[in-house]
Formats: structure tokens, C-alpha cells, sequence
């Protein structure tokens, strides 16, 4: 899980963000089964529009497994960090919206724990939570972290599956690929999957 640097709302939805979060909110008030559905402006899905915000802050990758390209192996989705049936009005809230793969977003579903690591918190470092397993591809609890932030290492790994199987192999295999091109200065980091894995 990379730190990411949020960049400013969009205008309309800073504009918006209120009123839609409260449409959904008494919607959900007088049907609590209510399903949501993306509101559109100026005749486009609001999902849509903000994809394209979202994947310039992540460099199209998922902001918590950091898989990149989105849009190939994985689906884009747009993750409620604070889901929306428990957090209505934070539905079109910018700083709880986040670009994540549909592996990151079906592991958590609609799970929430105030202890779940936010990538775009200033004071979040990968170092600071977590460590890698070279041999095994496995994110781990920092041992040297606090016994509170190795909790939130936990909570915020199995929430969203990170040391499922098929990460590990994917992870390793990313690493091999890095080492071989790492004498070849005609590479960008970015064009990585797993960029914490690599550094």
C-alpha cells in the first residue's frame, strides 16, 4: 500500500458532494435494502467522471494492493473506504473515495474497522506498518512497530486479502522482473505492480 497524495476534489463535486450524499442517505432512511447507484452530471455517470481523477492521483494503480495496469487483469472500481450502507453521506465525500482493483474492493465488500490503514493519510508510511517477505511474497506486521499499529497492519492485510496466493506469486514474479531491469536505466517505477515490493 503505497502513499498516496490526494489531489483536490473535483469542482463539481465539491459543489455536489452534500446534497447527493443526503438524496442517498433518506433513500436509505425509507428503504434500508435501497441500492446505490452513481448519479450522473452533465449526462454522464459520475463514477465515470471521477475515474479519470482518481487514476492521474494513483497512476492507474489500486490504492491498496498497488496491481497496475487496472483495467486489464482487474477491474477499475471506485472504493468506498468508509462504505456507503453504513456511511450514507460520505457516498460522494472525495477523501473516501478511492481507484482500487475489484480483487481489493470484493475482499472488503461493505467490512469497516477504524483501525483500516488510509493510504492517503499524511502521517502514513508503509515502513512505519509493515514488512516484506522476500521468500514468501507476504506482507507482515512490522515486529518493531506498536502492538496498536501492528493491529492495524493485520486488520488492514486481511481486509483486503493482500497475502491471498495468487498476490504472493504475482509479487515474486514482479520482483524478478524488476532485478533483471534494474541495470537498465530505461525504466520508470511506476510501470510496476507492487511498487512497496520493489524499493
Amino acid at each position: 500500500m503505497m502513499k498516496l497524495e490526494r489531489i483536490p476534489a473535483p469542482e463539481f463535486l465539491q459543489k455536489n458532494y452534500k446534497t447527493w450524499g443526503y438524496e442517498f442517505a433518506d433513500k436509505r432512511k425509507e428503504n434500508p435494502a435501497y441500492s446505490f447507484t452513481w448519479k450522473s452530471y452533465e449526462g454522464k455517470r459520475i463514477n465515470e467522471i471521477l475515474r479519470g481523477f482518481l487514476v492521474s492521483m494513483t497512476r492507474n494503480h489500486c490504492s491498496f494492493c498497488d496491481s497496475y495496469p487496472l483495467g486489464t487483469a482487474s477491474h477499475q472500481t471506485i472504493e468506498h473506504f468508509r462504505p456507503k450502507s453504513q456511511y450514507p453521506l460520505l457516498a460522494y465525500v472525495w477523501h473516501n473515495l478511492f481507484l482500487c482493483c475489484d480483487v481489493c474492493q470484493n475482499a472488503k465488500n461493505e467490512k469497516f474497522d477504524r483501525k483500516l490503514l488510509k493510504p492517503d493519510k499524511p502521517d502514513y508510511c508503509f515502513e512505519k506498518y509493515f514488512v516484506l517477505n522476500y521468500k514468501t511474497g507476504e506482507i507482515e506486521a512490522n515486529p518493531s512497530a506498536s502492538e496498536s499499529d501492528q493491529g492495524r497492519a493485520r486488520i488492514t492485510i486481511e481486509m483486503y486479502s493482500l497475502n491471498k496466493k495468487e498476490r504472493l506469486h504475482s509479487r515474486l514474479h514482479e520482483y524478478k522482473k524488476y532485478q533483471k531491469l534494474c541495470n537498465d536505466n530505461d525504466f520508470c517505477l511506476d510501470d510496476f505492480s507492487y511498487r512497496f515490493f520493489l524499493l
